[in-house]
């Protein structure tokens, strides 16, 4: 049972992580080449297809990086790693809930001007870099607690 959450833990993580970082780059080159006015239509448009794709694995990953730690508990180091990976993980969805999901919302909504979304947009996808990054720790440090998970079966 052990080796089985780490491994789906440690691949939605890593699945996540990969989706961040096409958002940050792929969409992101997008957005920066567009006008205010096809941002104003476009970027809520694209958060359909992105929401659909991604919320998935991060569902899973909330829910099994904790059963991993659960089942990791007697073993001191890959416990430490997924209190780790949990913690990067819970602040990576704090910034999501508390910065960027209000952000795309409002534009769902029509709360942006073709003037103002330009630069809503550009800062949203320069503040997203920092949950890349997070979502890249919490997949490392799952890839090393299940490694250590391993090692002490």
């Amino acid at each position: 049972m052990t080796s089985r959450s780490d491994v789906v833990a440690t691949l939605a993580a890593g699945t996540f992580a990969g989706a961040q970082l096409m958002i940050g780059v792929s969409f992101g080159a997008q957005w920066s080449q567009m006008t205010g006015s096809e941002l104003a239509a476009g970027f809520s448009a694209d958060w359909i297809n992105i929401a659909t794709t991604i919320i998935p694995f991060a569902l899973l990953q909330t829910i099994v990086i904790p059963v991993s730690l659960y089942w990791a508990w007697g073993h001191e180091s890959a416990r430490r790693l997924w209190t780790l990976a949990l913690a990067s993980w819970l602040i990576n969805c704090a910034i999501t809930a508390g910065y960027h999901f209000p952000i795309v919302w409002t534009a769902m909504q029509g709360g942006y001007s073709p003037a103002t979304i330009t630069g809503v947009v550009d800062t949203w996808v320069l503040v997203h870099w920092v949950r890349i990054v997070l979502g890249y720790l919490t997949f490392h440090l799952a890839l090393q607690a299940t490694i250590r998970g391993r090692a002490n079966n």
